[in-house]
């Protein structure tokens, strides 16, 4: 015997539409400056609709420039940030299709889903990059590992940052703290991306002792013919900055 329970509610419909339109088709027009995403790690970090809207639509821009095509398969690899849903409908928008891997997924599991699923990009955050580097090595065929945040070699698909450098400056008390410079991508406005929102994204994926303590907005990163980073000038643009903060509190 067989017993069937039925919801007192009519049935759902199904939509024939795709998962990004269907969360997020009146997400700016309709709701605007509503917070849509809140970090639960501490409640300070957010986004409104518009701004995953917006978001999203950048990652998928930029995932469908390094060549993801409708028909592929991307592997986000990642735990439960502000970053996950923005890179999930990003990629679906650029037509592909997302498999979830567990942040704890060992490489060889991890490599075992990426070869059930023919996955050919991997979407991950640098506190994970070598399980994921270990997997793409194990499987074969990976087009490349993109990163949320940011990490040597790999492109970042953070939507709002362009380039960075980091170096080390002093606080009030003399100790040694990590100060980031930024460039923000063009068409990114000021309260789209603050200082706080990046030290708090930030927070979450480094070790205590890796954590931006203070961040400036630039117009350029400096870099030799190389693309190495400068970071001489930018020692030099910090000294500069300390001195005429000293000269306004003599005045």
């Amino acid at each position: 015997m067989v017993n069937v329970f039925r919801s007192e509610y009519s049935d759902v419909q199904p939509l024939d539409l795709p998962i990004h339109d269907a969360v997020l088709g009146r997400a700016a027009g309709t709701y605007g400056d509503t917070v849509a995403l809140i970090d639960g790690t501490d409640d300070t970090t957010t986004l409104t609709y518009r701004q995953l809207d917006t978001f999203h639509r950048r990652i998928a821009a930029a995932l469908a420039a390094t060549g993801v095509r409708k028909g592929d398969v991307v592997a986000l690899h990642s735990p439960n940030t502000l970053a996950y849903p923005t890179v999930f409908f990003g990629a679906t928008r650029a037509g592909a299709t997302v498999t979830t891997v567990h942040p704890l997924a060992t490489a060889e599991e991890f490599a075992k889903q990426l070869r059930d699923s023919s996955a050919r990009w991997i979407v991950t955050v640098s506190p994970l990059l070598e399980t994921a580097r270990r997997a793409a090595e194990l499987v074969g065929g990976i087009e490349e590992i993109f990163v949320c945040d940011r990490a040597d070699g790999h492109t970042s698909v953070h939507p709002s940052i362009a380039d960075a450098a980091v170096i080390g400056v002093y606080d009030t008390d003399g100790n040694e703290v990590p100060k980031a410079y930024l460039v923000r991508q063009a068409g990114v406005a000021p309260d789209d991306l603050t200082a706080d929102a990046v030290m708090a994204y930030v927070a979450e994926r480094v070790a205590p002792y890796k954590k931006i303590r203070r961040v400036e907005f630039i117009d350029a990163v400096p870099r030799a013919t190389s693309g190495k980073i400068l970071r001489r000038e930018l020692r030099d643009r910090e000294q500069a900055d300390e001195e005429v903060i000293e000269k306004a509190a003599e005045v």
